[in-house]
Protein backbone atom coordinates (compact mmCIF):
# COMPACT_ATOMS: atom_id res chain seq x y z
CA UNK A 1 0.00 0.00 0.00
CA UNK A 2 2.81 2.47 0.83
CA UNK A 3 4.22 2.12 -2.67
CA UNK A 4 0.96 3.24 -4.29
CA UNK A 5 0.73 6.27 -1.97
CA UNK A 6 4.27 7.26 -2.94
CA UNK A 7 3.40 6.95 -6.62
CA UNK A 8 0.30 9.10 -6.04
CA UNK A 9 2.39 11.82 -4.33
CA UNK A 10 4.86 11.79 -7.24
CA UNK A 11 1.99 12.22 -9.73
CA UNK A 12 0.54 15.09 -7.71
CA UNK A 13 3.93 16.86 -7.66
CA UNK A 14 3.68 17.18 -11.43
CA UNK A 15 0.40 19.16 -11.17
CA UNK A 16 1.87 22.37 -9.79
CA UNK A 17 -1.48 24.19 -9.94
CA UNK A 18 -2.82 21.69 -7.40
CA UNK A 19 -0.04 22.07 -4.84
CA UNK A 20 -0.81 23.91 -1.61
CA UNK A 21 1.83 24.81 0.97
CA UNK A 22 0.53 25.30 4.50
CA UNK A 23 2.40 26.30 7.65
CA UNK A 24 0.62 25.87 10.98
CA UNK A 25 1.36 28.93 13.16
CA UNK A 26 0.12 29.66 16.68
CA UNK A 27 1.32 30.26 20.21
CA UNK A 28 2.70 27.41 22.29
CA UNK A 29 0.08 24.86 23.49
CA UNK A 30 -2.60 25.95 21.02
CA UNK A 31 -2.88 22.57 19.23
CA UNK A 32 -0.59 22.94 16.19
CA UNK A 33 0.92 19.48 16.52
CA UNK A 34 -2.43 17.93 17.38
CA UNK A 35 -3.88 19.46 14.21
CA UNK A 36 -0.89 18.13 12.24
CA UNK A 37 -1.47 14.66 13.74
CA UNK A 38 -5.13 14.76 12.66
CA UNK A 39 -4.18 15.74 9.11
CA UNK A 40 -1.54 13.00 8.98
CA UNK A 41 -4.14 10.52 10.27
CA UNK A 42 -6.53 11.61 7.50
CA UNK A 43 -4.00 10.17 5.02
CA UNK A 44 -3.83 6.86 6.88
CA UNK A 45 -0.22 7.38 7.99
CA UNK A 46 -1.11 7.06 11.66
CA UNK A 47 -4.21 5.81 13.45
CA UNK A 48 -6.84 8.45 14.19
CA UNK A 49 -6.86 7.11 17.77
CA UNK A 50 -3.22 8.22 18.12
CA UNK A 51 -3.74 11.68 16.63
CA UNK A 52 -2.86 14.26 19.26
CA UNK A 53 -1.00 11.74 21.38
CA UNK A 54 1.67 10.45 19.02
CA UNK A 55 3.10 13.85 18.01
CA UNK A 56 4.15 12.32 14.68
CA UNK A 57 5.85 15.46 13.36
CA UNK A 58 7.95 15.80 16.53
CA UNK A 59 10.54 13.22 15.57
CA UNK A 60 13.35 14.38 17.85
CA UNK A 61 13.73 12.69 21.23
CA UNK A 62 14.00 16.03 23.08
CA UNK A 63 10.73 17.18 21.50
CA UNK A 64 8.98 14.01 22.67
CA UNK A 65 10.40 14.35 26.19
CA UNK A 66 9.54 18.05 26.56
CA UNK A 67 6.22 17.76 24.75
CA UNK A 68 6.88 20.80 22.56
CA UNK A 69 7.87 21.30 18.95
CA UNK A 70 11.42 22.64 18.69
CA UNK A 71 12.19 22.15 14.97
CA UNK A 72 9.86 22.78 12.07
CA UNK A 73 9.02 19.61 10.18
CA UNK A 74 7.22 19.00 6.93
CA UNK A 75 5.19 16.26 5.31
CA UNK A 76 3.38 15.90 1.99
CA UNK A 77 -0.25 14.79 2.14
CA UNK A 78 -2.90 14.20 -0.47
CA UNK A 79 -6.37 15.73 -0.41
CA UNK A 80 -9.31 15.25 -2.75
CA UNK A 81 -12.23 17.62 -3.23
CA UNK A 82 -14.72 16.51 -5.84
CA UNK A 83 -12.78 15.69 -9.00
CA UNK A 84 -9.72 17.70 -7.89
CA UNK A 85 -6.78 16.17 -6.09
CA UNK A 86 -4.26 18.29 -4.24
CA UNK A 87 -0.80 17.83 -2.81
CA UNK A 88 -0.63 19.53 0.58
CA UNK A 89 2.87 20.31 1.83
CA UNK A 90 2.29 20.77 5.55
CA UNK A 91 4.79 22.42 7.91
CA UNK A 92 4.34 22.12 11.68
CA UNK A 93 6.22 24.96 13.36
CA UNK A 94 7.20 25.59 16.99
CA UNK A 95 5.09 27.93 19.10
CA UNK A 96 7.58 28.67 21.86
CA UNK A 97 9.39 32.01 21.58
CA UNK A 98 12.77 30.32 22.10
CA UNK A 99 12.38 28.68 18.68
CA UNK A 100 11.16 31.72 16.73
CA UNK A 101 13.94 31.35 14.15
CA UNK A 102 12.41 28.00 13.16
CA UNK A 103 9.03 29.69 12.73
CA UNK A 104 10.53 32.46 10.58
CA UNK A 105 12.23 29.92 8.34
CA UNK A 106 9.03 27.90 7.92
CA UNK A 107 6.99 30.98 7.01
CA UNK A 108 9.60 32.21 4.52
CA UNK A 109 9.56 28.78 2.81
CA UNK A 110 5.80 29.01 2.33
CA UNK A 111 5.76 32.68 1.26
CA UNK A 112 8.65 32.33 -1.19
CA UNK A 113 6.96 29.34 -2.77
CA UNK A 114 3.72 31.31 -3.19
CA UNK A 115 5.44 34.10 -5.13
Amino acid sequence: MGHTILEKIIQLQKKTANIRNICILAHVDHGKTTLADCLVASNGIISSRLAGKLRYMDSREDEQIRGITMKSSAISLQYASGDNEYLINLIDSPGHVDFSSEVSTAVIEVVVDAL
